[in-house]
Formats: C-alpha cells, sequence, structure tokens
C-alpha cells in the first residue's frame, strides 16, 4: 500500500470546513468577535505575510477598536497589536466586491 499524504495547504481548508460543518457555523462565523496577535491574525485572514496586515493598518484601512488595537503595556518598548479577525475578514471580503 502506497501512503497517501496531503500538504498541509490543502488539508487546512478542508479541516476547517469539516469544524464549521460538525458545529453548524460557517467558516466566516468562527473568527467573529475575536481577537488575535498580528502572527495568528495574517494567518487566519489568508495573507501571505504579516506585514501585508500591519501595512493596511498603517494606511488608515483597518480602524483602530473595530479592526486593531493596541493592547501593550505602558512601559512597552514596542507596540503589540491584536486584529479582530472576524471584522477584518468582513472588511477584506466587502474590499474584493
Amino acid at each position: 500500500m502506497t501512503d497517501r499524504l496531503i500538504p498541509e495547504s490543502e488539508l487546512k481548508p478542508v479541516v476547517k470546513q469539516i469544524l464549521a460543518e460538525l458545529f453548524d457555523i460557517t467558516p466566516a462565523q468562527q473568527y467573529q468577535r475575536q481577537w488575535y496577535k498580528a502572527s495568528q491574525a495574517f494567518k487566519l485572514l489568508d495573507l501571505d505575510n504579516i506585514e501585508s496586515l500591519h501595512k493596511r493598518r498603517k494606511s488608515g484601512e483597518l480602524k483602530e477598536g473595530e479592526h486593531w488595537r493596541d493592547v501593550s503595556s505602558a512601559n512597552a518598548g514596542r507596540a503589540n497589536y491584536h486584529y479582530h479577525v472576524g471584522n477584518c475578514r468582513e472588511f477584506f471580503e466587502s474590499d474584493r466586491n
């Protein structure tokens, strides 16, 4: 018998869809009202890299409080951004149409 391997890039969307069906939610609903670190958010949003997410924040396309927030402490040396994946996903989808 030959082992058949599925590349991770093909497996993730299938697993997401199966889980959505099991829990009776749409893939878009999976991330609504949830804030994620930028390093996680760009992957959940199917962006190529983290910089593409930060670039849209810096340009003003993404709105503070709705799409992103700075959760760094007052004494932090650098900003720590979290992104609302559900709101960002909706924005990106409406931006494509």
